[in-house]
């Protein structure tokens, strides 16, 4: 076969051919292994600062903001958001090489780079879980602020040189960008988690925030039908805020007149003795939407809740105008001024603004100030804004620093406002030690505030060796840190100011930080316990840490149903986990786990959008040893479904598509939905729970605890129609066999 006989002669040549090739494309792999590596440590600065050429560049020298602590109810002690994953800089493996690990020759002390940027990693970490679904943050704004957070941070901590530090601050960006795209959430697995202080890049958010009804105690026979407690959900857009109250019932609290004198009693209640221009012919029911009117041109969070020493629930705002100076404006009001009257006279952020508001503006020298109240507190003289901050001087020794009506009331910088600040004087933090990436800050307690602070710096490694692989890999996790206890009393004289500062306690750990972050079991001064979330690959554990032993440690506290061991399945930690401490006979410390699935969709229900949701609750005794599981009191399995009139390219008029996670729908942002729980049931005095609805806003999914002995909640209401929108809720008791698995399509 003469076509063989060709093939057989020319096969050697073609295979001499090959090999010759193939050992030129190995070569070249070899060298470009070897080569470009070098390129990129010699040159990477030249590179990174070439495409991120035109970032912020900032001039001040102030710290980034530090996450907040937003409880949403009266009885909710702490939400733990981050997902069970822990809070750390989860760069690719390697580029820790590209940043500067050397120890100081004359300490000895290195500042490696996941350890130096931790307070902007763990910010970035929680705004890739939660950022979407709770201030409609893309990825590009979690990786614009990281690099801006860092840029503040290595001003403080190493570099002198702005230059570099401008480097560094970029090459976390890159860093990010090139191994944080898969770690970004959609609306297929983002969650509500209030996280972020000043939420500047933002153009839209809500929050709730559960609040003892306004009204009961004005007109005891007009409102004897109303629950204990309502639901405010505040909607910002572009920093315009508006407040209705979610489960109100459409009663009037002003009817139409023309007669300034004619004044209801809800109005009454608020100080008002004649009826201004704006609510003039004009009538006002409880329900209703109503603006806020608070100073503009800055960028306002939600309302921190906090109660009073006679019970009052407080809210208040602390917004700053920008990012360059810590000035800011203190904001404190209630839910009457909310839902009947807030249009100040003047523009402006003090008395004369002539607003029922409370408003001042005061320097309070930190970049996220954040409210308490002292014990015993019956005046808003004893409601203090609060602010860390390392002084402005070299060594960054830290203060807090205060503002109170007090102040203003004795003449204390009276024409300034300025905060008065207290040095937080302790050998343990002076001269900077007490400079780490603080973590988070739990506001609960009266008079008490509690600070996490991460070690940033790590001793020079025991040999070259190994020095040089730590540069090389980083330091996963953080390892140490300490916990600062702070105690704030009323002030006896006016030398006192707003109020006097002492450290109660400084607890070091060894508690790495894939347990971050850690939230208070109780209201309780003298108690500190806090918990922590842990999920491995299939589960999810619960873990109490005690700070006020000598070396703290994590231990897992067992969970039971029926007597039985539970293993609770690690879908549970997507959502928020709230710990609430209930006012009752019996002191209980409750955890209220929840988690969510969209129910995908066949070709045929365009107009149809589900979600399961479930939601699973255990208590125990506060009295009770560490030992004693929490037990599983109550439970639902609940399928929300969403009908439209028409599928419209609206938000909440669409079904979800998986293969479109950035485009949120009902069920999506149902599943992602803020989490409460009050006494905000008409006819029934316990815990309610309540799902928010971001595209049904007046109606949210309200559970109450059923007749049943346990594991079951009734829905109410179980239809809800706006818009072209038709919800229907439908429940049943939840199935405990299937706790431990994950949520079934």
């Amino acid at each position: 076969m003469p076509y063989w006989d060709a093939i057989s002669r020319i096969w050697p040549s073609i295979l001499s051919r090959l090999g010759a090739f193939a050992k030129f494309i190995l070569k070249a792999i070899a060298f470009a292994c070897v080569f470009i590596p070098i390129l990129l440590i010699l040159f990477h600065q030249l590179l990174i600062d070439a495409i991120y050429k035109n970032v912020d560049d900032l001039n001040d020298g102030e710290m980034p903001s530090t996450i907040a602590s937003y409880p949403s109810g009266p009885e909710v002690v702490g939400i733990i958001g981050g997902s069970g994953e822990g809070l750390n800089c989860s760069l690719p493996w390697g580029l820790d090489v590209f940043f500067d690990g050397h120890a100081d020759p004359k300490t000895g002390i290195r500042h490696l780079v996941r350890q130096r940027f931790r307070q902007a990693c763990v910010f970035h970490d929680l705004c890739y879980r939660h950022g979407l679904a709770t201030y409609g943050y893309s990825q590009n704004d979690c990786d614009r602020i990281l690099q801006n957070q860092a840029f503040r941070l290595c001003q403080y901590i190493r570099n002198k040189s702005s230059k570099r530090c401008q480097s560094d601050s970029k090459m976390i960006l890159a860093g990010v960008n090139l191994g944080g795209f898969g770690s970004y959430r959609g609306w297929n697995d983002s969650t509500y988690f209030e996280f972020d202080s000043e939420p500047t890049r933002s153009n839209g958010f809500s929050a709730s925030r559960v609040v003892n009804h306004p009204f009961k105690s004005v007109d005891p026979v007009k409102y004897g039908d109303d629950a204990l407690q309502i639901i405010l959900t505040f909607a910002n857009q572009h920093s315009n805020l508006t407040v209705n109250c979610a489960t109100c019932t459409d009663k009037s609290i002003l009817e139409w007149t023309t007669d300034p004198k004619e004044i209801s009693p809800e109005l009454k209640s608020i100080g008002l003795v004649t009826l201004p221009e704006a609510l003039l012919k004009r009538s006002l029911s409880l329900s209703a939407t109503n603006p806020i009117w608070l100073p503009p041109r800055r960028f306002h969070a939600a309302p921190h809740l906090i109660v009073d020493g006679t019970g009052n629930h407080r809210l208040i705002w602390l917004s700053r105008s920008n990012l360059e100076n810590t000035v800011s404006c203190i904001v404190l009001t209630n839910a009457a001024e909310l839902l009947t009257y807030t249009l100040p006279k003047q523009d402006l952020c003090n008395v004369g603004a002539g607003s029922e508001l409370t408003m001042v503006q005061a320097d309070m020298f930190a970049s996220s100030p954040l409210p308490m109240v002292l014990p015993g507190a019956s005046r808003p003289n004893d409601l203090v804004a609060t602010g860390l901050t390392p002084q402005r001087d070299v060594d960054h020794s830290l203060s807090l620093c205060l503002w109170s009506e007090y102040m203003r009331a004795t003449g204390i910088n009276v024409g300034n406002d300025r905060a008065a600040c207290s040095r937080l004087g302790d050998p343990k933090i002076d001269a900077g030690r007490g400079l780490g990436a603080f973590q988070n800050f739990a506001v609960v307690r009266p008079g008490q505030q509690i600070f996490f602070a991460r070690d940033v710096e790590l001793p020079r490694a025991s040999n070259p060796l190994t020095e040089l692989v730590e540069h090389i890999e980083g330091n996963p996790y953080s390892t140490r840190g300490s916990l600062v206890v702070v105690e704030i009393t009323a002030p006896t004289k006016k030398a006192d100011g707003p109020g006097v500062v002492a450290i109660k306690k400084i607890s070091p750990f060894a508690i790495d930080d894939r347990f971050d972050p850690m939230m208070p079991i109780t209201r309780a001064n003298n108690d500190l316990r806090f918990l922590s979330l842990l999920a491995t690959d299939n589960s999810v554990g619960v873990h109490m840490i005690d700070f006020a032993k000598d070396n703290p440690a994590t231990r897992e506290i067992g969970l039971a149903v029926d007597g039985a061991g539970l293993n609770l399945d690690r879908s549970w930690a997507e959502r928020p986990v709230l710990i609430v401490e209930p006012k009752e006979a019996v002191a209980k410390t409750t955890l209220v786990f929840s988690r969510g699935h969209i129910i995908p969709r066949s070709a045929d229900q365009k107009k149809i959008d589900t979600v399961r949701l479930e939601v699973l609750v255990l208590d125990r005794n506060a009295s009770d040893p560490v030992e004693t599981p929490f037990s599983v009191s109550a439970g639902t399995a609940c399928t929300v479904t969403y009908k439209f009139n028409q599928d419209e390219d609206r938000a909440c008029a669409r079904g979800f598509e998986p293969s479109r996670p950035m485009r949120a729908s009902p069920a999506a942002r149902m599943k992602a939905s803020q989490l409460l729980v009050g006494r905000f049931f008409a006819g029934s005095d316990g815990l309610a729970l309540a799902f928010a609805d971001n595209c049904l806003n007046q109606h949210p999914i309200v559970l109450v605890p059923g007749s049943s002995p346990k594991h079951d909640f009734v829905v109410t209401p179980q239809t809800a129609i706006h818009l072209g929108v038709n919800r229907e809720v439908f429940c049943v008791p939840l199935d405990v066999s299937g706790i431990s698995q994950p949520m079934p399509d």
